[in-house]
C-alpha cells in the first residue's frame, strides 16, 4: 500500500499542518492527492485532530501545499535557475 503526505504550510508564522492518504494504485493515489491538492488550494484548509473541533484557514492563509511521496505524472517538469 502505497502513502502520500499532504503537508499545508501556512502564512501565520509557519505553521503547517499534515496528513497521509493511502491506496494500493500508485496512479489513483497520485490523482486522489492532486484532488486534495486542488480543494485545499481553491477552498483553504479545514484542521480537525479529532479532540478540540474544527478550525478553518482561508487560501489566502496558505503560503504552499506539498504532496511527499510517489506521485506519478505524464509531464515531469525541471527546476532551472537564471
Amino acid at each position: 500500500m502505497a502513502t502520500i503526505t499532504i503537508r499545508v504550510y501556512l502564512r501565520n508564522g509557519g505553521g503547517c499542518f499534515e496528513y497521509d492518504i493511502q491506496g494500493d494504485d500508485a496512479h489513483a493515489l497520485g490523482s486522489k492527492a492532486r484532488e486534495h491538492l486542488g480543494q485545499i488550494a481553491a477552498g483553504g484548509y479545514r484542521h480537525n485532530d479529532g479532540k478540540t473541533g474544527l478550525e478553518w484557514f482561508p487560501p489566502h492563509w496558505i503560503d504552499k501545499v506539498k504532496l511527499i511521496g510517489l506521485v506519478p505524472t505524464n509531464c515531469p517538469d525541471r527546476c532551472v535557475g537564471t
